[in-house]
């Protein structure tokens, strides 16, 4: 196992995140030092994906400190448990891992095996989307029967949470890796027939396919430039949730969505990410209402 540690400034922090959220999808460890810099810590199975990471985040941020180390292999599986805690949110769901998944919860738990696929909930950016999802159920905004899409899927995490609701959808993700944990965790909430997930992007969908709800817990890079594709495959009703984001980006990615027809969103935040609802590609007042309450 190899062990790269980075030592980041506040000025390059955000860079350096987006970097680390596009390429690291088996997750990090963060660490304030003080209000001037931070530690961030990832762990390669493999030197040559270490070293690959390494040269980009140096090119990214010349004067990154970096140490790396050969740590001794440890029974990952397990390390898991010492921190995979069960995740409330607006007491509607739990997110458990597997060894918990028969605890007897008043929520409605959505049980995720901790692999390389990003999406346990700890995350404030999935824990917002679970949280405008819930919400928008508790307004009636959202309702069982209706399909969804879940964009860069991970885990598979706010898929199955959407299926546990009742409603019926596709993850997508472009990494092989993700796309087999969410089958995994598909399975092991026995939502299969409500919820499916595959290899590939908004270009594979057929061409009229389009979606009540699109969630979407990605690079905000990458929402804006996926945001034709995506108002395109949204119903002229649906619901648009989109995360990933850091809160200071917020305003570039709700204007970019804005000049391509959709109105004020509104916003969640967590720390210092922030999740944007959208009432649809075209505003329905009572719907807008609800939305502005909810949320």
């Amino acid at each position: 196992m190899h062990k790269l540690q980075f030592k980041v400034k506040i000025q390059d922090r955000d860079l350096f995140e987006a970097l680390v959220y596009e390429h690291i999808s088996w997750g990090w460890e963060e660490e304030e030092l003080s209000r001037e810099s931070m530690i961030l810590t990832i762990y390669y199975h493999q030197e040559n994906g270490a070293r690959q990471f390494r040269e980009m985040a140096l090119a990214l941020c010349p004067g990154l400190e970096i140490l790396e180390e050969t740590v001794p292999p440890q029974d990952w599986n397990n390390a898991w448990k010492h921190f995979f805690t069960p995740i409330e949110v607006d007491r509607r769901f739990v997110v458990l891992p597997e060894w918990l998944q028969h605890e007897k919860r008043s929520e409605i738990p959505i049980i995720i095996t901790p692999k390389m696929a990003f999406g346990t909930g700890h995350h404030a950016t999935t824990h917002l989307c679970l949280q405008a999802v819930s919400r928008l159920w508790d307004k009636g905004v959202l309702r069982s029967g209706q399909n969804f899409l879940d964009l860069g899927t991970g885990s598979g995490i706010l898929g199955i949470a959407c299926a546990r609701l009742g409603m019926k959808g596709l993850g997508l993700d472009i990494d092989p890796v993700a796309v087999d944990n969410a089958l995994e965790n598909i399975d092991t909430n026995q939502v299969q027939e409500l919820f499916q997930a595959r290899l590939g992007g908004l270009e594979d969908l057929s061409g009229s396919r389009k979606f009540d709800l699109i969630l979407g817990n990605i690079l905000s890079s990458t929402l804006n430039q996926m945001a034709p594709e995506i108002i395109r495959r949204l119903d002229d009703s649906g619901i648009l949730i989109l995360s990933g984001i850091l809160t200071e980006q917020a305003p570039g990615v709700e204007k970019r969505y804005q000049e391509l027809g959709l109105g004020r969103p509104v916003r969640l935040t967590m720390q210092e990410w922030s999740a944007l609802v959208w009432a649809g590609a075209k505003e329905i007042h009572e719907q807008r209402n609800l939305v502005d309450e909810l949320l």
